[in-house]
């Protein structure tokens, strides 16, 4: 079945003629246009064409709306339009499933502007004049003349539904103002490839030129924002017949006289055995779409890496995308260059995680204030330190902005009105329709360049947001909501979604967010137990898997440098694991401190500490005591647990310190029976110790530091393993 576009009448696409002769106009083919979406991802709603459901053309847009939390669900397309000459819009619909739901027309303008029509109730027989007139809504000779956005909002009123949708009409006339385009030199993806290795399909486009002088000014208000970058796509049908449209992302390009060639790509990872297909195309203006042929992808059994990161179905920890556990461990390389010695470092000492920012200084996408098109050597290391971590079994969490480009870097922000950006304010940011429509599209421009990736961890939005500049929190807020649920829809939900703040407790608001998946906190204190201590019970609060993403002793590196050994790094790595954060502390001073002083020593041996651990399913409850001047945290189960002590002023005593006694820590909710007991030398990470224990019925059992000792670990685990409270995939 060929696709087809969302206008095909040369009436609608004219954008002249005699407006009092105008008559309806079918838009057949609008359910077959890959732009449309919906407002979340798949959790909420699904979209299908089905030939079964048609009254005009081949087939209906059959929507399946989840009532939910949110109350609606919005299928939208991106636009470029003046609808000033446009009269009215009908379309045919009915309600296939459910119990009662309501329909709405929407249209949005590039500033903002919302125009909606009433709801319209559905009744299970097809409805065909289902019209809405926009000229009689408020605002609407303000919105016409550049209209960015088509939508339909279907409502449940009491429960799930689906809903037919086809035979949309209008009348009047509205005029594209999309540029016209040429799809060429389509370069087809590998004939054959191995799971979990990425695949790319690669093509050009020729525009019309663009000739600005130098001296003549940017353009204003944010229009230009990453124009072009993303273009065009793929539809790419698995086996199993799961299917859906990927779009390219611009890597390159060059302007002649007569045009301008930009070269793209669609990017994606078959998990998968068997015949995938790809078929390439491009809007080339006016809403008509132009395809090349279809390619097929015999994607092979073995796979060339376990799959991307995600959270297990509990919500609580990661796994990989082969099902195994995974707790990240690793540290910030934010802005470290050169990234192969860290990688290295780190897949040396058992870490699996790195976080990388892109910022001012270091792989910024923008060119020196200008977000036209991308920085392409930024985004190529980007793809490079992508490739290497993959290759070495690490994940890279992507911090897409921080703090300060809304502060002191606000003068080297391209969405600030002095590089042609839409605002003057750095607090109006938050708020401006263009400015957020201009960051949604750098989400749909990563999200097409990298969400295909395996070694991508997560999609950071702002690092410390709770530090820059805005009239209100509520803002931050709400802008979270708008880019998460973007972000979350563009990637298809292939990678968890998070922003971070400076301390606990603040912005708790974010953490409630549906599209937001992990709770990021950054804690700098002088006590290591009391800063995971503080991350753990965010998390808790929230009910969502968290953990932090920057610790130490303080953010300023004269007092982080004045410590040795890291004591603190190693003693807040370890509480990580036994607090139940869902990934490991990660330090920041990566240069000056880890690498001069070789500390990710202790990384190892908390890696060699988890190996083979798997808490999934587990029924686990953090403890946490001061016991004999040891501070002690623990997560136990009833037939696993796992605990750690220490005491900062014995780990490393002064000389001529006295040695300190043994001392005791008492578990309690352990099942009763034989258990087997490890203590391990958390500086050494090897076992000290190992025992045989009887657990008695009272379900306690004393763990001992013996005289001399600062700090010990201890793994349990009862003879007969209680039948877990869930079994998940890659669990024995």
């Amino acid at each position: 079945m060929r696709l087809v576009a969302l206008i095909v009448t040369a009436l609608a696409l004219a954008g002249c003629g005699d407006r009092a002769a105008a008559k309806w106009a079918s838009l057949d083919g609008f359910e077959l246009d890959p732009l449309w979406a919906h407002d979340s991802a798949d959790d909420h709603a699904e979209l299908s064409c089905q030939p079964d459901e048609a009254v005009e053309g081949v087939t209906a847009l059959v929507v399946r709306a989840h009532a939910g939390s949110r109350g609606k669900v919005l299928l939208r397309k991106e636009v470029d339009l003046d609808a000033s000459a446009l009269d009215g819009l009908r379309i045919s619909a009915r309600l296939v499933a459910g119990p009662s739901a309501t329909l709405a027309f929407a249209l949005r303008a590039a500033d903002g502007t919302w125009i909606e029509s009433p709801p319209l109730a559905l009744s299970s027989a097809w409805q065909h004049e289902l019209g809405w007139d926009p000229r009689i809504t408020a605002n609407w000779a303000k919105a016409a003349p550049r209209i960015d956005r088509l939508m339909m909002l279907i409502r449940p009123q009491g429960g799930d539904v689906t809903v037919a949708l086809d035979d949309l009409r209008a009348a009047g006339a509205w005029r594209w103002r999309s540029d016209p385009a040429r799809l060429e030199s389509v370069q087809a993806p590998p004939a054959t490839v191995l799971r979990n290795q990425p695949v790319e399909l690669a093509y050009a486009v020729a525009w019309p030129p663009e000739v600005r002088a130098a001296t003549l000014p940017k353009p204003v208000g944010g229009q230009g924002l990453l124009r072009r970058m993303v273009a065009g796509g793929a539809w790419i049908t698995a086996p199993d017949g799961e299917r859906w449209f990927q779009p390219g992302a611009c890597i390159g390009t060059s302007v002649s006289a007569d045009q301008a060639l930009y070269r793209y790509v669609v990017r994606f990872t078959p998990g998968m055995a068997g015949v995938w297909t790809v078929e390439p195309g491009l809007e080339t203006g006016a809403g008509a779409w132009h395809w090349a042929p279809v390619s097929a992808v015999t994607v092979g059994e073995t796979a060339a890496h376990p799959g991307a990161a995600r959270l297990d179905p509990t919500g609580q920890w990661f796994e990989r995308g082969d099902g195994t556990f995974l707790w990240p461990l690793g540290m910030n390389v934010a802005w470290a260059g050169d990234y192969t010695p860290w990688l290295d470092r780190l897949q040396r000492d058992g870490c699996t995680v790195v976080r990388v920012w892109l910022c001012p200084w270091s792989n910024p996408l923008d060119v020196a204030g200008d977000l036209t098109s991308v920085n392409q050597a930024s985004a190529g290391a980007i793809d490079g330190l992508l490739d290497a971590a993959a290759a070495r079994g690490l994940a890279v969490q992507l911090c897409l902005t921080y703090h300060g480009w809304f502060g002191g870097d606000w003068s080297r922000n391209p969405f600030n009105a002095s590089h042609g950006g839409p605002v003057s304010d750095a607090r109006d940011f938050w708020t401006d329709a263009q400015a957020r429509a201009g960051f949604r599209r750098l989400l749909s421009y990563v999200s097409a360049r990298w969400g295909h990736h395996p070694g991508l961890l997560a999609w950071e939005l702002v690092n410390e947001v709770d530090l820059v500049p805005r009239h209100a929190d509520a803002d931050l807020i709400a802008w979270h909501a708008e880019m998460a649920a973007h972000l979350a829809r563009v990637d298809r939900r292939r990678h968890p979604i998070t922003t971070s703040v400076a301390e606990p407790g603040h912005l708790s608001g974010l953490w409630r967010l549906a599209d937001l998946d992990l709770v990021n906190i950054h804690r700098y204190d002088s006590d290591p137990r009391r800063a995971i201590a503080a991350v753990a019970t965010d998390a808790a609060a929230a009910g969502k898997p968290g953990w932090a993403a920057e610790v130490g002793r303080d953010w300023r590196p004269a007092q982080a440098l004045a410590e040795r050994d890291g004591i603190y790094l190693r003693q807040a790595l370890w509480w990580s694991w036994t607090s139940g954060l869902a990934a490991s502390s990660w330090a920041w001073w990566w240069d000056v401190q880890v690498q001069n002083q070789d500390l990710t020593r202790h990384h190892a041996a908390l890696a060699r500490f988890i190996a083979g651990e798997d808490p999934r399913g587990l029924e686990l409850r953090p403890l946490a005591a001061s016991v004999e001047g040891l501070a002690v945290a623990a997560l136990v189960g009833r037939d696993r647990a796992w605990a750690y002590a220490a005491d900062p002023q014995a780990a490393q005593p002064a000389a001529g310190t006295p040695r300190p006694p043994s001392r005791h820590v008492v578990l309690a909710g352990l099942a009763p029976g034989a258990w087997a007991l490890e203590r391990w030398d958390p500086l050494a990470g090897v076992i000290a110790e190992t025992q045989a224990v009887v657990v008695a019925d009272a379900g306690t059992l004393e763990l001992v530091l013996p005289a001399g000792c600062g700090e010990a670990a201890w793994k349990l685990r009862r003879a007969q393993t209680l039948i877990p409270a869930l079994r998940l995939p890659g669990q024995p």
